[in-house]
């Protein structure tokens, strides 16, 4: 069973305040206490995990919390350690980091900034073509998504002929993520990190390179 700590066990072990967890809390850093009374609150163990890790990416890495709520919905709050919050943001989120944008958009926000209406939004999310990890907390990558979105349906491409596209993604993405498995079965941890990190990046490179390619191929095929 899952031990359970009060608020003063939480800020002598951890070292931060009262005020500190309250606030991370609020934020969806943490996850809910098990609140007994209006004045009693009992909280699971893993705070003594993830409060240090906030800290160590938030003093050493420089990471805002908007960053590492992220990171915290990719990775869940049971598992979530400062290696594998270091591992998925070097893997997944830096590279869609650009140049330091990772401002947290609202529905409403993301929506304005991409030129969608409501019911676009809402389309795409309903259509697969728009993710939101955290309830309705969008990043910069779905802002560069949307617009992309919203440019091509301007040009007369509707999202259902997106989504027609995305099936051979998915399984390519399954593909990918067995191969990662597969060549790290044999791997120490920080080995494994490394390798998923560069497959991450050269397979991008790659899949760009021949999507470009081929649609290249095709134009010359049909104008040959």
């Amino acid at each position: 069973m899952d031990q359970k700590l009060k608020m003063k066990d939480i800020t002598q072990i951890t070292g931060v305040s009262k005020s500190t967890v309250l606030y991370h809390l609020s934020l969806g850093l943490l996850p809910e206490p098990l609140k007994t009374s209006k004045n009693t609150a009992y909280y699971p163990a893993s705070y003594l995990k993830i409060i240090p890790a906030i800290r160590y990416l938030q003093e050493r890495m420089h990471l805002p919390l908007a960053v590492i709520k992220q990171l915290i919905d990719g990775i869940g709050f049971d598992n979530f350690s400062i290696d594998q919050a270091l591992h998925n943001y070097e893997t997944f989120l830096n590279p869609l980091q650009n140049g330091g944008k990772d401002a947290v958009y609202g529905k409403k926000d993301l929506a304005e900034a991409s030129r969608l209406e409501e019911d676009e939004m809402n389309e795409l999310e309903g259509r697969g073509l728009l993710y939101s990890l955290a309830g309705e907390a969008y990043y910069h990558d779905d802002l560069l998504a949307a617009s992309a979105y919203r440019k091509l349906k301007d040009l007369g491409i509707a999202f259902a002929e997106v989504e027609g596209l995305t099936h051979g993604i998915r399984d390519l993405a399954r593909e990918v993520h067995e191969l990662y498995h597969a060549k790290a079965a044999a791997l120490n941890r920080e080995t494994e990190q490394d390798m998923t990190r560069v497959m991450r990046v050269e397979f991008e490179t790659v899949f760009k390179y021949l999507i470009n390619k081929h649609l290249l191929l095709i134009y010359k095929e049909e104008n040959s």
